[in-house]
């Protein structure tokens, strides 16, 4: 079994701590207080619930079994849109303000071609996620490329996988 997250739960701990300290510097320079991130119980039953897994601090849902991306395509189909309209009633219902949406692709082709197809397909989880009503603001979006593979891109299926998105709810 392939895990969730490519990468070992503490460089995702790094990178949620790294966004988190971002975003809370603009916060302090704008006067705001800093969000809350820490989970309630209520909010973990709901995102297990609701597919979320944890890996270490992280919780993440892999869209690439209910999104996958055509080969060379970042365009969302319907059943994709409704995905992820019922991803996102869930967070704002348990009071999630805040994504990191990653896009992914295959091996196939030219490595910079698909470092700027990853990030045209997170982009467009993120419009989507945010025309149901999380404030774009909230979502940072990161472009993958072909870096981190959930599985044998040599093979029809195993690129299939590997062209899908991330959404991780930062918990720091």
């Amino acid at each position: 079994m392939t895990s969730l997250f490519p990468f070992p739960a503490a460089a995702y701990r790094r990178l949620t701590a790294a966004l988190c300290r971002s975003l809370l510097l603009g916060l302090l320079f704008t006067g705001c207080q800093s969000p809350d991130w820490s989970l309630t119980k209520d909010q973990i039953e709901t995102l297990r619930g609701a597919g979320f897994r944890e890996e270490g601090d992280i919780w993440g849902i892999d869209l690439d079994g209910r999104i996958l991306f055509g080969n060379n395509e970042a365009t969302l189909s319907e059943k994709n849109r409704k995905t992820i309209a019922c991803i996102v009633k869930t967070l704002k219902e348990i009071g999630i303000e805040h994504l990191v949406v990653e896009g992914h692709a295959d091996s196939i082709g030219d490595s910079r071609y698909n470092q700027a197809l990853s990030l045209r397909r997170a982009r467009a989880v993120a419009r989507e996620v945010a025309r149901n009503g999380l404030p774009y603001r909230n979502i940072s979006i990161m472009s993958y490329g072909t870096s981190q593979p959930i599985d044998d891109n040599n093979t029809r299926t195993g690129r299939a996988q590997n062209r899908r998105v991330v959404l991780i709810v930062p918990t720091e």
